[in-house]
């Protein structure tokens, strides 16, 4: 399997919040074409995102604890809890602020996709779905929630395979990559080995076509992203994707 390992950088963003950061960052200072950005976020009140401006990618928005508050100008304000989505299309340009709950920790996940070309100057559009409208499938070996895909509510201009993983006990994970699809795996706890052995923080950027075999520890919990490239340069200059 051809694939970068990549250990998350811990970093300082918005007022007083950190992200563990698995890319861009000084171990990989580059992207994973369709994939612009990958964070877990970490943020407590009173800190929070202030309001700012973002064009020219989709954003989405995964909480794993924690109430997150998004508002817009567009008039879009939500608040999302633990397992719900929101996500915005920041197309030709969206300003908005994200804050968490009132008490305790807030902690998530936050993808950024870059657009196609053709979606670059669409008008941006905001999307939330509570954790109770997130398809969940169990096996003997796995937890599976699909954010995004066949069977998400979620409406996204690139087509991606976006799957939280819970595992129950040990088990083989393998995926076949069709041609010019790329995935990114990030192990939230836990451990995985094979070909490759990681730890929390760190992730593989797995190049288009590969197969991919790995064994998943009991108590791991990972997210699997898998899309394919667009085969355009990702221009990522501050919080706008050109």
């Amino acid at each position: 399997m051809k694939a970068k390992k990549v250990s998350a950088v811990l970093k300082a963003e918005g007022s007083g919040a950190e992200v563990k950061r698995l890319f861009p960052n000084r171990n990989h200072n580059g992207f994973h074409d369709p994939f612009v950005l990958l964070d877990e976020f970490f943020v407590e009140p009173p800190n929070e995102f202030a309001p700012h401006e973002h064009r020219g990618f989709e954003a989405i928005t995964y909480m794993l604890e924690g109430h997150f508050t998004h508002e817009d100008n567009l008039n879009n304000k939500a608040t999302v809890g633990p397992g719900g989505i929101q996500a915005f299309n920041a197309g030709k340009g969206i300003t908005h602020s994200e804050k968490p709950g009132e008490e305790g920790l807030s902690r998530g996940i936050q993808l950024w996709i870059n657009l196609p070309e053709d979606s670059k100057k669409s008008d941006p559009s905001y999307q939330f779905i509570k954790a109770d409208k997130i398809r969940e499938e169990e096996t003997d070996d796995l937890i599976i929630r699909e954010i995004a895909g066949d069977n998400s509510d979620l409406k996204l201009n690139t087509k991606i395979k976006y799957l939280d993983l819970k595992v129950k006990k040990d088990t083989a994970f393998q995926r076949n990559l069709n041609s010019g699809e790329v995935a990114v795996l990030y192990l939230i706890k836990g451990k995985i080995e094979g070909e490759y052995n990681l730890e929390s923080g760190e992730g593989l950027l797995v190049e288009a076509g590969e197969e991919i075999s790995l064994s998943l520890k009991k108590d791991s919990r990972l997210i699997f992203l898998r899309a394919k490239a667009h085969n355009q340069e990702i221009k990522l200059k501050g919080s706008f994707v050109e």
